[in-house]
């Protein structure tokens, strides 16, 4: 059973948990902390055969999920998926705390109201991953000291659940900064409550465990059915490239960046393409959705009164989620193909939605546009990771060190491919503030636009400029404030939030 889509279609991706809790390391009950990891199987009953550690790896995707989300082994409580496009996702925070989409269903999140006791409970959905972490290191731990299977086969799902942990604590960094994830097998059992580590420290082992992985795992896995969904080279790369983009290793990023060019992946010639066609050659990860895991993101960006725009028909409105202001599609040059996949006007039974309304929030960034029937959830895979991504990342690694001259033909690259034209005789100040735009014109509504606005140093400017009372220390999410309450104040808050 090595095909992950085999798992998917159990129950949603959520029933993935029913693996976890027999076959992975369990956290007690009640710990939001994850102090301790249970184990119901033991080395020798299990991790004895290539299925048994393909079982185990598997798991660890499991909050990897376009589905809504999953009960967690550990403590019983019901979670959003990371990439479910609800708005309390990592997904959603990541384009809700942003210029690109607006939404309204969380006044706290989008006006950066929010502070340690906002989200508790099933409404903090992305901290509670950390279990995950000390999953990871309990499945590497048992695969490496497995016997009867061939280290060749041993390398190979270790570094595939190294990779699962590096991006499962990428994503805790992003929000939270460093979190005191346990990564030590001989401490899952204990009880000790451990500080936060440094952050140099946190991105080492990031930086370590995808290091490692890189020569055990298959380039990629693009035109492979049985496999697509599983990390590969090219996804542990893409994670290096966006931990040194976020921590501005310039020099690093534009290196591991072009590995990434090198790797056979191609820009589609018709941008609709990149989300329309499953498992193309644009793109790096994308997370699998099938009629038991769909994708929801359509039916939240459609409104219920939407009945046509263009090509979709729709008997049934969806819920009225997500807009894109009409400052941030200005943005977008008038004859710019990536608005193609943007709906600026549609039909309604009563007549037609445009600019004109004065009621109307904005267009709809739609971006899945190859589409039929009347939802709610489709088997769209959600892109996470392309190659646009990386070309805009190279040229932006490239005018921090040197210059925009060498970083044209990476952006323009891109550019090309929407009908718009080619950067030039800029600045590197220009280039730079070019270059944060358009990476939003690509890449909205993917979840990259709150770490490219703090790397840039524009979230918080950004906000406030949109009205909200946003402090400069909320460029972090708060430490959820029952983490602190049960870390005996061990485990510190993030600057700025007071418990």
């Amino acid at each position: 059973m090595k095909n992950i889509h085999r798992y998917s279609r159990r129950s949603a991706w959520g029933a993935l948990v029913a693996l976890a809790v027999t076959l992975a390391p369990l956290t007690g009950c009640d710990d939001a902390l994850e102090t301790k990891v249970y184990t119901q199987v033991s080395p020798e009953n299990f991790f004895k055969t290539e299925a048994d550690f393909n079982v185990a790896v598997v798991a660890l995707y499991s909050p990897f999920s376009t589905n809504w989300g999953m009960t967690d082994p550990g403590d019983g409580t019901w979670y959003n998926s990371l990439y479910n496009a609800d708005n309390k996702t990592y997904l959603m925070r990541s384009i809700l705390t942003t210029d690109e989409v607006v939404n309204g269903w969380d006044p706290n999140l989008e006006n950066f109201t929010f502070g340690p006791s906002t989200w508790s409970g099933t409404n903090e959905t992305v901290y509670y991953k950390i279990r995950y972490v000390a999953r990871a290191t309990d499945v590497i731990n048992k695969i490496s000291n497995a016997t009867g299977v061939s280290e060749t086969i041993r390398n190979k799902y270790v570094a595939e659940a190294k990779v699962m942990r590096a991006w499962l604590m990428y994503i805790l960094y992003d929000f939270f900064g460093p979190v005191n994830v346990k990564l030590d097998p001989a401490t899952l059992n204990d009880t000790e409550i451990l500080p936060r580590p440094s952050d140099a420290e946190y991105v080492a082992q990031m930086e370590t465990d995808l290091t490692e992985a890189i020569p055990d795992l298959t380039d990629k896995y693009n035109g492979s059915a049985s496999d697509w969904g599983r990390v590969s080279k090219g996804v542990a790369r893409m994670l290096l490239l966006k931990l040194y983009m976020h921590t501005k290793q310039w020099a690093k990023a534009e290196t591991i960046g072009k590995e990434i060019l090198t790797m056979g992946y191609v820009l589609q010639d018709n941008y609709a393409d990149v989300f329309r066609k499953k498992g193309n050659d644009e793109i790096i990860y994308a997370v699998p959705a099938s009629d038991a895991s769909p994708n929801f993101y359509i039916q939240e960006v459609l409104p219920s009164d939407f009945r046509q725009a263009g090509d979709i028909v729709r008997k049934v409105g969806g819920w009225s989620g997500y807009n894109m202001p009409w400052s941030f599609y200005d943005k977008f040059e008038a004859d710019d193909e990536r608005k193609s996949v943007i709906i600026d006007s549609y039909t309604a039974d009563w007549g037609t939605v445009d600019r004109s309304a004065s009621w109307w929030k904005g267009p709809l960034p739609l971006k899945y546009t190859s589409f039929t029937g009347d939802g709610p959830g489709y088997a769209i895979d959600v892109v996470v990771f392309r190659l646009a991504e990386v070309y805009l990342s190279v040229a932006e690694a490239i005018n921090e060190l040197r210059g925009p001259a060498e970083a044209y033909q990476y952006v323009n690259a891109v550019r090309a491919r929407s009908n718009v034209a080619d950067f030039e005789n800029m600045t590197a100040d220009e280039f730079r503030d070019a270059i944060l735009d358009e990476r939003g014109r690509e890449l909205f509504a993917e979840g990259t636009r709150r770490q490219d606005l703090i790397r840039h140093g524009k979230f918080i400017s950004g906000a406030k400029a949109r009205g909200k009372d946003a402090k400069e220390y909320q460029v972090l999410f708060p430490i959820p404030s029952a983490v602190i309450i049960e870390g005996k104040n061990i485990i510190a808050q993030n600057d700025g939030y007071t418990n």
